[in-house]
């Protein structure tokens, strides 16, 4: 088990690997197969997990991009990313990282542990980025 570190490897031509990672499978495979699906000029590459740290493995592709996604609807969801947020080096927060929520359309409680003003609380009007660009709204996402 190690902590990612942006430039650990050297970048591959025209590749780029995305990590996604989450508590939720089927969302993390259903949000892939989305990515996938756009023609791009450049081969992307998709990876899973369900937390971080990942195992020590040489042949791991260098990761450009994690996005961490969390269900509005879950503390535990929360939980996981903050946890494995500590296997991530402070470097990779800029502009490697991303955090996606999702669930921010239905806010009824029945999902499970979070209460609706818990997911009310996690739904900020913008998104804000770790770099020197202005925020995007959501309405413009």
């Amino acid at each position: 088990m190690s902590v990612l570190r942006p430039l650990d490897k050297l970048p591959g031509l025209n590749t780029a690997t995305v990590l996604l990672v989450g508590s939720e499978d089927a969302l993390l495979q259903q949000l892939a197969d989305s990515m996938l699906k756009e023609d791009c000029a450049s081969e992307l590459r998709v990876h899973l997990a369900k937390a971080l740290p990942l195992p020590s493995n040489v042949n791991r592709p260098r990761i450009d991009l994690i996005v961490f996604v969390i269900n509005l609807h879950s503390k535990y969801s929360l939980q996981h990313v903050e946890e494995s947020m500590h296997h991530v080096d402070a470097s990779f927060f800029l502009g490697r990282v991303c955090f996606l929520g999702t669930g921010g359309g239905r806010l009824s409680n029945h999902h499970g542990a979070a209460s609706g003003a818990h997911a009310a609380d996690l739904c900020w009007p913008r998104t804000w980025c770790l770099s020197p660009e202005s925020a995007v709204f959501a309405e413009d996402l």
